[in-house]
C-alpha cells in the first residue's frame, strides 16, 4: 500500500503532465496549423495567391533604379497578368451587378482591391460602382415610400366608410387621427424623396412621387400655403423636365394663327405618323400641336399614346441591350441603349447602362493599352 505522501505526489504530478498537454495544445496553434488567405468568390485560391505573388514581385522589380533587360521583360510580362486579373474582376463585378446582386458586387471589389491594394484601376471602379449602389438605394426606397403612399390613398376611403358606418365615437376618431398622421408623415417623407430625384434629374421618378405626395396631403394644403407653393414649383419643374424633347424644337417658329374651337387642328397627320412608328417626327408634330393649340381635345389622348410606344419601345431597347451586355457585346449594347436614349432622355436606368458600359468599355481599353502608351 502506497504512502500519503507518494500518493499526492503523483497527483501532482498529473496535473502538471495536464497542465503542460494543454498549453501544448494552444500555445503551438499559431506556428502548427497554416494560416489561410482570403479568398476571393469566383477566383481559385491558388489564383490569388499568384496574384499576391506577382504584385509583390512587381513592386520589387519597381523599385530597381536600372532593370536589366530580362528584368523589363519581367516586369511587362507581370504588368500583363495582373492587368488580366484586374479586368477579369471588373468584368465579374459587372456580371454580378447587371444581375442585381450589389452585395455579392461589393464583396468582389472590396476583395479584389484586398489582394491588389495598390490598383488604380481597382479603387476608381469600386468608388463609381459605390455611386451607383447609392443612387440606387435612394431610387429603391423612394419607389418603396411610392408604393406605401398609394396604399394609404386606397385606405382613405375605407376610413371614410367606417367613419360612416360607425358614427363620431371615440374608437373612430382615434383610429382615423393616428391614420391622419401616418398619412401627413408620408406625403412629407415623399416630398423629402422627390426633392433630391429632382436633384439627381430622376424627373419621372420625381413626378410620381410628387402627385402621390399631394393626393396625400389633400386638404392639409390649403392650411399650408408656403409647402403648396413649394410642392407645386416641384411638380411642375418635373413636369416641364419630362415634356422636353429634342433640344431643335426651342428653335423659333413661325406663329401660326391659333384656331377656335370650331375649328380645331386636323390630327390626320400626326395619326398616320404614329401608324408607322415614327416616333421623333411625332414627338415634333405633338410639340407644334401643343405649342399651337394646348386645349385641343385630341392632344391627351395623342400624347398618351405616344407615351405607351416610347415605354414598348423603350422596354424592348433595354431588354436588347441586357441581352448583348450579357453576351460581352458592349458596344452593340451601347448602341441600342443610346439610340432609345434620344427618345427617353429622362429615363434613369437608360442612362445609367449607358454611363455604366461606357466605364466599362473606358477601363477595357485602358488595360489592353500597353504601358505608358496613349490609347
Amino acid at each position: 500500500m502506497k504512502k500519503p505522501s507518494t500518493m499526492l505526489n503523483c497527483r501532482i504530478t498529473l496535473k502538471r503532465l495536464f497542465f503542460c498537454f494543454s498549453m501544448a495544445a494552444l500555445l503551438p496553434a499559431c506556428s502548427l496549423v497554416p494560416t489561410t488567405q482570403p479568398t476571393l468568390e469566383g477566383f481559385p485560391a491558388e489564383t490569388v495567391q499568384v496574384v499576391r505573388q506577382q504584385s509583390a514581385e512587381l513592386e520589387q522589380l519597381q523599385s530597381l533604379n536600372t532593370p536589366s533587360p530580362s528584368q523589363q521583360r519581367q516586369l511587362r510580362q507581370l504588368r500583363r497578368e495582373l492587368q488580366r486579373f484586374e479586368r477579369e474582376v471588373l468584368e465579374s463585378a459587372s456580371r454580378l451587378e447587371r444581375k442585381n446582386e450589389w452585395y455579392r458586387a461589393a464583396q468582389q471589389l472590396e476583395g479584389a482591391i484586398a489582394v491588389l491594394p495598390t490598383s488604380p484601376v481597382l479603387t476608381a471602379a469600386y468608388a463609381e460602382f459605390q455611386e451607383r449602389r447609392k443612387l440606387r438605394g435612394e431610387r429603391v426606397r423612394m419607389e418603396i415610400a411610392i408604393h406605401q403612399g398609394e396604399q394609404l390613398l386606397k385606405d382613405i376611403d375605407a376610413y371614410k366608410r367606417l367613419q360612416q358606418l360607425q358614427g363620431r365615437d371615440v374608437l373612430t376618431w382615434v383610429e382615423l387621427k393616428n391614420f391622419n398622421r401616418k398619412r401627413r408623415a408620408s406625403a412629407e417623407e415623399l416630398q423629402k424623396y422627390a426633392e433630391l430625384a429632382l436633384l439627381r434629374k430622376d424627373y419621372g421618378l420625381a413626378q410620381s412621387g410628387l402627385k402621390v405626395a399631394k393626393a396625400l396631403y389633400s386638404d392639409d394644403l390649403a392650411q399650408d400655403k408656403e409647402n403648396k407653393q413649394q410642392l407645386e414649383q416641384s411638380l411642375a419643374e418635373a413636369n416641364r423636365q419630362l415634356r422636353k424633347r429634342n433640344p431643335r424644337r426651342t428653335k423659333v417658329v413661325a406663329r401660326k394663327p391659333l384656331p377656335t374651337k370650331a375649328q380645331p387642328i386636323p390630327t390626320a397627320e400626326l395619326e398616320r405618323t404614329l401608324d408607322n412608328g415614327d416616333l421623333p417626327s411625332a414627338r415634333q408634330q405633338l410639340t407644334e400641336l401643343e405649342q399651337q393649340a394646348p386645349d385641343h381635345p385630341d392632344l391627351q389622348t395623342l400624347q398618351a399614346r405616344f407615351d405607351s410606344m416610347v415605354s414598348a419601345q423603350l422596354e424592348t431597347a433595354l431588354q436588347r441591350g441586357n441581352e448583348l451586355y450579357s453576351q460581352g457585346e458592349i458596344e452593340q449594347a451601347l448602341a441600342v441603349w443610346r439610340e432609345a436614349h434620344t427618345l427617353a432622355p429622362e429615363n434613369m436606368e437608360l442612362r445609367g447602362n449607358i454611363s455604366r458600359a461606357e466605364r466599362v468599355l473606358e477601363n477595357l481599353r485602358a488595360l489592353s493599352t500597353p504601358n505608358g502608351a496613349k490609347p
